[in-house]
């Protein structure tokens, strides 16, 4: 087990590293004391993880790497000569709170064009703009993203037009620069643009992600060439799991809690079908285990043993793997960022400015 926490360790070694209140430093030891709250599967959680933390771990220099891409894609895909003249007509949004992984981002896309580029995107922040590009982390069930691009698009633009009219008209772009973003809530995300606004607002939405946490079984076609790359529990579970759902106030049971046991059609995520199986019901039973000590009258809906959903939604949660230098997403099983006093569950990764 030591061999497989030092390897870990060289993978995300890096967390929180820039941030002066975190709680503590990933150590081996600490990524030991972890895993040993799995009991006799300490060393299963353990090397289980570590077969596929390397493709779900974003670190701060490959986030350095992949915004820098990111900016040339944009430039060439809007046909500029130059960084400079892209970004003196492309406007970055900043929409989100300061602690909040956007402004995070922008800081580093800031020192990109400045150091690589000498540019100062903001000399020009106040100039008329074509291009408009939403920078983020993790998009899971798309609430926010959906958010902050709909206040936008109906806000008054140049003129009387609205901005999305100038979307359509393509007066205007609009983009959306990811991560990481799930394929379920990124179609509520789209579906909920163009409920509001138009259907073609699909068409010339411009997305660009490095990586997709395949999710979407609601559909059955989709379903069947979905990857699955998430915690996704299958229905054979313990009565006190089974209890754990049918005691849920949500009442949209249209997304389904479990995943058919025949998806995903061929195993490229986990180490073999068998230990996905083992490792979500793990998960799936802690978490519901920490969730069964919380003691308020009025508990956060949102909060499921498997991570943060929509309240509605009648499941144990997102499911989420995929994590980044600067924060873990609360659609994570639990079991990643679980930290109540009292509770005695030491997380692995510690949450910054959230609070339980």
């Amino acid at each position: 087990m030591q061999e497989t926490a030092e390897q870990i360790f060289e993978i995300i070694k890096d967390y929180q590293c820039d941030y002066a209140e975190r709680k503590f430093e990933i150590t081996v030891e600490h990524i030991i004391a972890w895993a040993n709250q799995f009991d006799d599967d300490a060393d299963f959680v353990l090397k289980e993880l570590l077969h596929f933390l390397p493709e779900i771990y974003i670190s701060k220099e490959k986030a350095k790497n992949l915004l820098r891409t990111r900016l040339l894609e944009i430039q060439n895909f809007y046909g500029y000569k130059t960084m400079n003249e892209m970004v003196l007509n492309t406007h970055f949004f900043n929409l989100q709170k300061g602690y909040k992984s956007q402004s995070e981002i922008l800081s580093i896309v800031d020192d990109i064009l400045q150091s690589e580029f000498m540019v100062d995107y903001k000399e020009s922040i106040d100039a008329p703009k074509t291009n408009f590009i939403y920078f983020d982390d993790v998009l899971a069930t798309g609430g926010t993203v959906y958010k902050d691009l709909a206040t936008w698009l109906e806000t008054k633009g140049d003129g009387q037009n609205e901005n999305y009219k100038a979307i359509i008209n393509k007066s205007k772009t609009l983009a959306v620069s990811l991560f990481c973003y799930h394929s379920f809530g990124f179609s509520n995300m789209e579906w909920r643009l163009m409920k509001q606004f138009d259907d073609k607002i699909k068409k010339v939405l411009l997305v660009g992600t490095d990586y997709v946490v395949e999710n979407h079984i609601k559909t059955k076609w989709i379903a069947e060439k979905q990857k699955l790359n998430c915690v996704y529990p299958i229905e054979d579970q313990s009565k006190s799991t089974m209890d754990y759902l049918s005691g849920l106030e949500a009442v949209n049971d249209s997304v389904p809690a479990f995943r058919p046991s025949n998806l995903p059609k061929k195993e490229t995520f986990f180490s073999s079908p068998e230990n996905r199986i083992k490792l979500e019901n793990i998960f799936l039973e802690k978490g519901v285990e920490l969730l069964g000590k919380v003691q308020t009258a009025n508990p956060d809906k949102r909060k499921r043993p498997l991570g943060d959903t929509v309240r509605s939604h009648k499941t144990f949660g997102t499911g989420t793997l995929f994590f980044t230098w600067r924060n873990i997403s609360n659609t994570c099983p639990l079991v990643f960022w679980w930290d109540v006093t009292g509770h005695n569950w030491l997380p692995l990764f510690c949450v910054k400015n959230r609070g339980i």
